[in-house]
């Protein structure tokens, strides 16, 4: 899926109808706290969170550097943020394993580019611009 299509939004939709309990795999602190506002309920792992597990929450955000402290703990679904990243060598079983990227390399089972994005009006159009400046005049283009 397209970047800004709602990943984030499929993933809680799917999570509400979990059976169990749901783990959220991202590769970074910043998604991870970008994913605590979807997933307030949530007990978060990674960096500064690690002493505080909740080990009785009913899902984790965690980061993908931290996920082995969740290896005892199965899970019905599991859901792999910008999947393209390689996942660790101990990582967590699931019963369903749902991997999201806007960039993935291998065959996904379900397409939504930018362009199918643009055309039903999910995304706005765009035109990147790229400044150029010139040594010795950055002075005079930053006063206009």
């Amino acid at each position: 899926m397209a970047c800004g299509t709602g990943k984030t939004l499929v993933m809680r939709r799917l999570a509400d109808n979990a059976s169990g309990r749901v783990l959220v795999s991202v590769p970074s602190l910043a998604l991870l706290w970008q994913h605590r506002a979807t997933f307030p309920e949530f007990c978060p792992v990674g960096t500064g969170y690690n002493t505080k597990v909740a080990w009785d929450a009913p899902g984790y955000i965690s980061v993908t550097d931290s996920v082995h402290l969740l290896e005892g703990i199965h899970f019905s679904d599991i859901f792999v943020d910008e999947a393209h990243h390689p996942l660790p060598l101990v990582f967590p079983k699931g019963d369903n394993t749902y991997f999201f990227s806007a960039t993935h390399k291998a065959c996904p089972d379900y397409s939504y580019g930018m362009g199918q994005a643009i055309d039903d009006g999910v995304l706005c159009d765009y035109d990147l611009v790229v400044p150029v400046v010139v040594m010795g005049r950055l002075r005079s283009l930053l006063l206009r």
